[in-house]
């Protein structure tokens, strides 16, 4: 090397330099869901529903499943709903814990749908399918509609 030319980096060194940063980046906490109100972790939980419900609704509509694997990713879809709307109308820790479960069922049905058991992925005495049973079957159906006028 010339005495007069300046000395740039390497390849290799700029690719240290990088790797060294993106090191120092992952050992950054990120933030914790701890830090947000009972209400914003709510909020939070309404999104992770529709994601979830988003899943469950392309799978159903994808077929090949078995009836009860069908009933059961619906039961565990509308007990989701159910108490993933009471955490909202009333935020807490417990709420919040009992709309995870119920998200996490929802997308365990989805799983072992997927898996091909034919084994139903709600336990046949677990109450809240029950539950979801029941307030579905008390649900009024929407009324037909009728021919718009000309």
């Amino acid at each position: 090397m010339h005495p007069d030319a300046v000395s740039r980096p390497g390849p290799i060194a700029l690719l240290a330099l990088a790797g060294g940063l993106l090191l120092g980046g992952c050992q950054a906490s990120p933030p914790a869901m701890t830090h947000l109100s009972p209400a914003a972790q709510a909020y939070l939980t309404v999104d992770t529903y529709f994601i979830a419900e988003g899943i469950v609704s392309g799978r159903l509509s994808s077929g090949h499943i078995l009836h009860d694997q069908a009933r059961d990713m619906l039961t565990s879809t509308l007990h989701a709903r159910y108490v993933t709307a009471q955490n909202v109308l009333h935020p807490s820790a417990d709420g919040q814990r009992r709309a995870r479960q119920a998200i996490e069922t929802m997308l365990a049905c989805v799983g072992q749908a997927d898996g091909g058991t034919n084994v139903p992925c709600l336990p046949p005495g677990d109450v809240s399918a029950r539950d979801a049973a029941r307030r579905a079957a008390a649900a009024v159906p929407p009324e037909a509609a009728a021919a718009a006028p000309r």
